[in-house]
């Protein structure tokens, strides 16, 4: 299938976002900073990745693709309860919403996997993903009050759906340029 007029567009747009929010998560974890930029950071890198899951609905919609469409469009949802997360660090309500990202992703990333082409080992990843988000929600379940939710699920979950994300772009960045090569020959 040849690409869509707009994919031009579209699938290097959604490349350069899951790249620039995947940046900024290591900017994030690794360069400490006042928590002012630290949080424009986080906001920054939740709106490209939102932008990124949304550009490729859109462009598996155009496919004919329409579950995985769905799972993208139900992954930019559950970010957004993220995004939403950082008007709130520091309180016990971040930690809660935080947790409850879980909840849109387990769908998303199921239909996610409907989308064929992908290769068998990319499938397994989008679901393994889950695991550090499914923790994280444990986590705060069995949250007594009496000690603190460990973040280290919050730094797994985030990385890994990520580099997942990175993989997703260069998936489709590539079979868009293979696309195109055989259009001109």
């Amino acid at each position: 299938m040849f690409p869509h007029k707009n994919d031009y567009h579209v699938v290097p747009a959604q490349m350069f976002c899951f790249w620039f929010s995947f940046i900024l998560v290591l900017c994030i974890i690794f360069i400490h900073v006042n928590l002012a930029i630290t949080e424009m950071a986080i906001k920054l890198k939740d709106v490209f990745f939102i932008t990124g899951t949304t550009l490729l609905s859109i462009k598996l919609t155009r496919d004919g693709w329409e579950m995985p469409a769905a799972g993208f469009i139900i992954l930019a949802i559950g970010w957004g309860v993220l995004f939403a997360v950082t008007d709130n660090f520091g309180q016990q309500i971040a930690k809660e919403m935080a947790s409850s990202a879980f909840y849109f992703l387990l769908p998303a990333m199921v239909l996610i996997t409907f989308y064929k082409p992908f290769k068998w080992w990319l499938k397994v990843l989008c679901l393994l993903c889950l695991i550090p988000f499914f923790m994280s929600l444990i986590d705060k379940i069995s949250y007594s009050g009496k000690k603190e939710p460990n973040p280290m699920w919050s730094y797994i979950d985030i990385l890994s759906i990520h580099l997942i994300s990175l993989i997703w772009a260069c998936f489709f960045f590539f079979n868009h340029r293979k696309q195109i090569k055989q259009k001109t020959d």
